[in-house]
């Protein structure tokens, strides 16, 4: 097991969120929309209308409620109707996910690592979680997909923050198929894209959960008790995705789900054989709504 020094690792993330001006703030609207999901005297009326201020926004909420992977039947074609159909939650988690597309645009940084392809492996990964806490009956269904997405944000900041440390960290995975992706990071840049993507949402203001899922991945056990939860679905979504796509493979590509794990989420291997027939589909479905 890698040990982090925390000294260490906050002060390079403290470090690195004062440089990183442009990525450390969301979108105006999808601030506005946070703020008004924590207000409990709230309507959904008022929420549409925020929403209804960004016809691009509008259109990939609708393209997300439409699609067979949300699941709501009959056609939605007002944002009104949508955030009725979907709760404040649901339309946050959507909303702010619909916003990120912003932060993965860039040139290549090597022939297997792009912000495209962080985006295409975030959406995917976005899609398994979910699937993993409808299966599982979760409490943290809505929150699911959004933890999915946001899980490996923080490889975004380590491009902005230095891309050539960031290919230097690349060419040594590449290199050493055994080399520990969190150590080389570490080694490069003083901490590791879990830490920086925790730190990223934290400074977001994102409900802690999602730092949780973020930051803790790939160790998701050496969490305690309801913290856990999601960490693990996103942990179990990462080893899905490597099983059937051939996308982004910086860190560990084995497909291998542990017992523990699986008890975790409470499912089967026959449930998670399943899940996995269906991704798919699933990642097809998200991946156009969202494109």
């Amino acid at each position: 097991m890698h040990v982090i020094d925390p000294t260490k690792r906050e002060t390079a993330v403290a470090a690195a969120l004062g440089k990183l001006s442009n990525l450390a703030m969301l979108p105006e609207i999808a601030i506005r929309v946070i703020r008004l999901a924590e207000d409990p005297n709230v309507t959904m009326s008022q929420m549409a209308d925020v929403i209804s201020t960004s016809p691009e926004l509008c259109v990939r909420i609708l393209r997300v409620v439409n699609s067979a992977f949300y699941g709501i039947p009959g056609e939605v074609r007002t944002i009104q109707r949508a955030t009725m159909l979907m709760g404040l939650e649901s339309v946050k988690n959507v909303t702010i996910a619909a916003s990120l597309t912003r932060l993965f645009h860039g040139r290549p940084l090597s022939p297997k690592f792009s912000p495209r392809d962080l985006w295409t492996h975030s959406l995917a990964v976005a899609a398994a979680t979910r699937l993993i806490a409808v299966r599982s009956k979760s409490a943290v269904v809505e929150e699911a997909f959004l933890a999915g997405m946001v899980h490996d944000v923080g490889l975004i900041a380590e491009l902005q923050l230095d891309r050539q440390k960031l290919a230097t960290v690349l060419a040594r995975m590449e290199d050493d198929e055994a080399a520990d992706l969190l150590a080389v990071e570490e080694a490069a840049f003083g901490a590791n894209h879990q830490d920086f993507g925790a730190g990223l949402l934290r400074a977001w203001k994102l409900p802690r959960i999602f730092s949780l899922a973020a930051g803790w991945h790939h160790r998701p056990f050496e969490l305690q008790g309801s913290d856990r939860a999601l960490p693990v679905m996103v942990h179990v979504g990462d080893r899905l995705v490597a099983a059937c796509t051939p996308g982004l493979q910086l860190d560990d590509p084995s497909t291998a789900i542990s017992e523990a794990a699986l008890d975790a989420v409470h499912l089967t291997s026959a449930q998670m054989d399943d899940i996995l027939a269906r991704m798919p589909q699933a990642i097809a479905e998200i991946s156009s709504a969202l494109s």
